[in-house]
């Protein structure tokens, strides 16, 4: 008879998390710096951000070496961002916006093309410093000589998969941060920018655990993922919307007044995505069955899915 597997403990998955993103972040720092190719540096920001929710998700788990501070690593990340955001800037430009935009216009744009530019050019030398300076190898430094030593408190011994609730714990409830409540276009920006932001974050916290076998899990995290993107798109619209018109004398509207009418059909078609699927996950429905179907998926990993139909037809009743 085949011995039971041992489970993964949280420390040891955190540690696989963290090794990831490191070793991640040092495969990619020559490509990042030679700034030929922004796939690169978009992975970069991708290993950087996880590794610092990684860091910041298990920290009671882990016993980390003194000195290391997530709030430096969050500085390179920040420089990471404002690259990546001008080169989406860049793209939608380029991709959706201009081919589709008549010839006269898009000569009128050519100095706004050539801002952009200059001002990519400009973060990315500023993150350039900040991948070169003492304090980020520094704090890469210690994170892999912990590695290669891994310390962990007393919940790092615990098995992971009867801690999955709680890891997966936001500090502030996502479903009542008020930018869900913002009902017209255009106001509250910053509202919808901490959201997205927001959303983006628990995001984060999901894809840290495991969810194979979890479909209300991967069906939650699949609409935190498209409402991000959906706020990424209207914040995108708006940041190049505003960039063009203060390059352009007259404005954005009577120097280029096709591209300014297809930059409004896009941010009205995402507005309208987005407030669909706001409903759709502000229901009462939907909030009321999606803790029973995890309770019920985590019992049914635990040997007692004879509870699961029951659960789900409680929740039905209550929806």
């Amino acid at each position: 008879m085949a011995a039971a597997a041992m489970p993964i403990l949280n420390g040891d998955h955190a540690h696989g998390l963290i090794a990831q993103h490191c070793r991640g972040l040092v495969e990619l720092q020559a490509a990042v710096l030679e700034n030929r190719d922004p796939e690169p540096l978009r992975q970069m920001d991708d290993h950087l951000r996880q590794l610092l929710h990684s860091l910041l998700q298990f920290e009671p788990a882990l016993d980390l070496p003194e000195g290391v501070n997530a709030k430096r690593l969050a500085k390179t990340q920040r420089r990471l961002a404002m690259v990546r955001d001008l080169d989406r800037l860049r793209e939608r430009l380029d991709v959706a916006f201009l081919p589709q935009a008549p010839e006269r216009e898009v000569r009128r744009l050519k100095p706004v093309l050539r801002q952009l530019k200059r001002e990519r050019q400009l973060a990315h030398d500023h993150l350039g410093e900040a991948l070169r300076s003492g304090g980020h190898l520094e704090q890469l430094a210690r994170l892999q000589g912990w590695l290669r030593d891994p310390r962990y408190t007393a919940l790092g011994e615990e098995p992971l998969q009867a801690w999955l609730l709680e890891w997966e714990a936001d500090p502030a409830p996502l479903l009542l941060h008020r930018g869900w409540w913002v009902a017209e276009r255009r106001e509250e920006l910053a509202g919808l920018r901490d959201l997205g932001v927001c959303l983006e974050d628990h995001g984060d916290r999901l894809d840290n655990l495991p969810l194979a076998g979890a479909s209300a899990r991967q069906r939650w995290r699949q609409q935190l993922r498209r409402g991000r993107d959906l706020l990424a798109e209207l914040n995108d619209l708006e940041v190049l919307r505003k960039a063009i018109d203060e390059q352009l004398r007259d404005g954005i509207e009577r120097t280029v007044p096709q591209l300014d009418w297809l930059m409004e059909q896009h941010h009205l078609q995402c507005w309208r995505q987005w407030r669909d699927l706001a409903a759709t996950l502000l229901a009462a429905p939907q909030r009321r069955r999606r803790p029973l179907l995890w309770l019920a998926e985590g019992q049914e990993r635990s040997g007692l899915g004879q509870i699961r139909a029951g659960l789900i037809n409680l929740a039905g009743r209550l929806g």
